[in-house]
């Protein structure tokens, strides 16, 4: 009777002590420690955000700010004819054959320009004579429609290269001579009289000498002996020609033409002038 009467008074303060005991504590370790609602993320937004909604087309932007009126359609494109397959074929042909033909003509310039630089006294003469032949060659067998003697031939060729060796040291001497600073025209022309007045009538005397002797062929001895007289007149006459045509070519050609160019260009003249050369000398 006792027992039981103590059983049933402890029992509601006994059996929740046991349960208490039979729970699970509660963890010591700071990582279980810490409520998941304290986590904070790695990366927060700290730019705001626009409340602003984005900008529409056309507004602001000056974009179709032209009245309705106004308004007209694209033109229409112009309808071209296809060209037709054989034509097609042919024209792309055509300049694909100008493209070669041009590039082999470049290619064959670029050699013949380094070539040149690399031996410019002897280029030089071989264009010299190459020049006067040429006109030689036109004088001869085009306008007097004769045939090619070839002893006129050499002696024009070789009269071209003696022109080119004096003529290329003293056209660079001209082009850096300054007569005239403040007039360029006075400057160049002054000049060309000097050219005609130097070097002009001395190779007129050179060119009258060695045609006497060459091509008329008379003996050296002779011709001292007899002094001038035999080519006094031949050459007063073809002096007075010579100076008329050098005389304008030389000012054209320290006028408008660069310093690299002038003994091309002095070249291709002294072609026309042995053109005239030849139908001047019988």
């Amino acid at each position: 009777f006792f027992f039981s009467t103590a059983q049933a008074l402890l029992a509601p303060t006994v059996f929740p002590y046991r349960l208490c005991l039979l729970m699970p504590r509660a963890s010591k370790s700071p990582a279980r420690s810490r409520s998941p609602a304290s986590d904070k993320p790695l990366a927060m937004r700290r730019t705001p955000r626009k409340a602003a909604p984005p900008a529409r087309l056309g507004d602001g932007d000056n974009w179709g700010s032209s009245p309705a009126s106004k308004w007209a359609p694209p033109p229409e494109p112009t309808p071209t004819k296809p060209a037709e397959r054989g034509k097609a074929l042919f024209d792309a042909e055509d300049s694909t054959a100008k493209n070669k033909k041009k590039a082999k003509a470049g290619g064959v310039l670029q050699w013949y320009r380094s070539r040149r630089e690399a031996k410019p006294w002897v280029y030089g003469l071989l264009e010299g004579a190459a020049f006067a032949a040429a006109g030689e060659l036109v004088a001869t067998c085009i306008i007097k429609q004769q045939s090619a003697d070839p002893m006129r031939l050499l002696f024009f060729a070789g009269w071209g290269a003696v022109v080119a060796f004096c003529v290329a040291p003293w056209l660079k001497l001209l082009s850096s001579l300054t007569l005239s600073r403040p007039y360029r025209l006075l400057d160049q022309m002054g000049k060309a009289v000097l050219n005609q007045l130097t070097m002009t009538p001395l190779l007129t005397l050179v060119f009258v000498a060695a045609w006497e002797v060459m091509l008329k062929k008379t003996p050296v001895p002779e011709l001292a002996t007899r002094g001038v007289g035999p080519i006094s007149e031949p050459f007063t006459d073809r002096y007075k020609r010579t100076a008329v045509f050098w005389l304008t070519a030389d000012f054209v050609n320290l006028l408008l033409v660069p310093n690299n160019y002038r003994f091309l260009v002095a070249l291709a003249m002294g072609a026309i002038w042995a053109v005239l050369s030849s139908l001047m000398t019988a």
